[in-house]
């Protein structure tokens, strides 16, 4: 309703200057029946709007406004408005009826293909907004917003080949780095080709992902999975070991592939030091319960229990408890047996309804890895959700 009354505030007063402007149009040589209906209109239009009827008493005042140098800018702002509301078709008939016009300035001409670009983004008509930016690119004026609107486009696309060409643009002129986003650009290559089985040119786009930024953790993750996938697990134990200098929270992201990588080496004292290294320099309760089985597996149940209880007095955690209460059950009581299975399965529930992932800058939560996240489009701020209830 608040966007309704700003319409016709826009649309009340060029419609009034314009009916006043008509009314001296005999010195244009404009016929008494032109003006006659022209005054037909606007009254119409006041009828609508006085009887509540707003979509019609806009409609009616849109028809009677003029395009020339004095209305041009309530079009434009009258196509945003609609736009904004969700009403795509009506801002597109607009800006097109504004660009159709011959005697349209070259400076109007590209404000008002800008917004029916921008108009076909909210229609998800990409194919004809990336032609609407592909032009404007080559204005200097509109360069800047017209590479951001191809690099969304691209982006959902999933072009990324087009992305990266884009963004390096972009990144001429813009204030601040794109480096980040690049590299992921060559990570979603390189997935594509290491889905595609052709991993040598998936190697290939990782190694162009850690040129553009060498603390890309993403493209190292990929890399030690492509090793995996070649079954060098050497090379791939290596990969995952950088990860922890990289980003040590990304390590639950690899740990099946970790451990089966050392089991396929049969060095249980590699994949001890590992975690060892792993948990001193921050990583979470995945790595200590993953040690702590370990430990069970060389030692016993009760020193794996006593580990787990010695990182929880600083590290407390949902899903240690969870581990206890399983250590425990085996040697319960059988008075005491039931209290833990019910314990053990309201812990399970509390963990099953929590979301694993977290974005650091939108607060988007989830339960599956998203690079990009859904909500802000941010790359690489979806992490797994540190604390009692988390990592």
């Amino acid at each position: 309703m608040y966007e309704f009354v700003i319409i016709i505030a826009l649309l009340l007063p060029v419609a009034w200057w314009t009916g006043f402007r008509n009314g001296k149009g005999v010195a244009k040589g404009k016929s008494i029946k032109d003006r006659l209906g022209f005054s037909k209109k606007y009254f119409v239009g006041l009828n609508y709007l006085l009887n509540e009827e707003a979509d019609k008493a806009i409609d009616t005042f849109v028809s009677m406004l003029e395009v020339d140098s004095e209305t041009v800018e309530t079009h434009l702002a009258l196509g945003n408005l609609f736009r904004r509301r969700g009403e795509v078709d009506r801002a597109i008939r607009i800006h097109q009826n504004l660009i159709a016009r011959p005697s349209l300035s070259g400076r109007h001409r590209k404000m008002s293909l800008m917004e029916l670009g921008y108009d076909y983004m909210a229609g998800g008509l990409l194919d004809r907004a990336e032609n609407i930016f592909k032009e404007l690119m080559l204005d200097q004026q509109h360069n800047q917003a017209s590479l951001k609107q191809l690099l969304l486009i691209y982006q959902q696309t999933k072009d990324w080949q087009n992305a990266i060409k884009t963004s390096e643009k972009l990144q001429i002129n813009a204030s601040a780095s794109l480096k980040s986003e690049i590299a992921h650009f060559y990570c979603e290559l390189a997935e594509v080709r290491l889905y595609e089985h052709v991993p040598k040119e998936a190697i290939s786009y990782v190694k162009k992902a850690l040129s553009v930024d060498s603390g890309c953790a993403r493209a190292t993750l990929i890399r030690g999975d492509i090793e995996y996938s070649l079954s060098r697990y050497k090379q791939a134990i290596k990969a995952y070991r950088e990860l922890i200098k990289q980003d040590v929270e990304l390590l639950p992201e690899a740990i099946t592939k970790i451990n089966s990588s050392f089991n396929q080496l049969n060095d249980k004292k590699g994949l001890a030091l590992f975690y060892q290294t792993a948990i001193a320099a921050g990583a979470g309760i995945s790595c200590i319960l993953n040690y702590a089985e370990e430990i069970q597996l060389t030692e016993n149940d009760q020193a794996a229990a006593e580990y787990i209880v010695r990182k929880m007095s600083s590290h407390p955690s949902v899903k240690g408890l969870l581990k206890l209460i399983e250590l425990h059950l085996k040697y319960a009581s059988d008075s005491a047996r039931p209290s833990l299975i019910m314990l053990q399965e309201v812990v399970s529930k509390l963990l099953d309804n929590k979301p694993i992932y977290h974005c650091h800058q939108c607060g988007f939560d989830s339960k599956t890895m998203f690079w990009q996240c859904p909500g802000c489009k941010n790359w690489g701020s979806v992490k797994p959700i540190q604390g009692i209830e988390g990592e």
